[in-house]
């Protein structure tokens, strides 16, 4: 059984990528381990460190960012506050998206207002986690010195960042679908 006349498998592609962005994004916005490493404590035993937008682990305990550390510096605040407008972002694309199948399944007519509207909103997704990264990266890893203190960067970074490419991809990809 083939796909109803007006959905192509472009279509499809492009939203399957919005939602696995969407979730990649999710769980990188979601999870502590936006700069992480290890260090020795005072008992001289290992201890993995990671720092989220929200929270801070040291091993198995994590507290609230706001229990850490009361001077929450800007760059910070950006970074969480722009992860968070990019996941608005992903889910109105992927909302808009879906919106779309089922007008389609309805026999109502296509728009492409609606289509450039999805792209839209995969580009805007793909700007704010630029932001978001660069705020980490630049305002609060390089500020607290993060590399001189043995931690890397997260794969909490690195899901957000590819979530927000595959938004974007799925988006544009969903827009180009005749």
């Amino acid at each position: 059984m083939g796909l109803p006349v007006r959905f192509s498998v472009v279509h499809c592609v492009g939203t399957v990528l919005l939602g696995i962005g969407l979730t990649m994004h999710i769980v990188g916005l979601a999870t502590p381990s936006w700069a992480s490493g290890t260090r020795t404590d005072s008992r001289g035993v290992s201890v993995t460190i990671m720092f989220g937008l929200w929270k801070v682990c040291f091993g198995p305990e994590c507290k609230d960012l706001s229990d850490y550390s009361t001077n929450i510096t800007d760059a910070w605040k950006a970074a969480s506050a722009f992860a968070i407008l990019s996941m608005v972002a992903g889910i109105a694309a992927l909302g808009l998206a879906c919106y779309h199948f089922i007008m389609s399944v309805l026999a109502k007519p296509e728009t492409k207002t609606l289509k450039f509207i999805i792209m839209v909103a995969g580009i805007l997704a793909l700007l704010c986690v630029v932001i978001s990264t660069s705020c980490f990266g630049g305002g609060v890893y390089q500020k607290y010195e993060m590399d001189k203190d043995g931690l890397d960067i997260g794969y909490s970074l690195i899901l957000s960042a590819v979530g927000g490419i595959a938004i974007c991809i799925g988006g544009v990809v969903f827009f180009l679908a005749s």
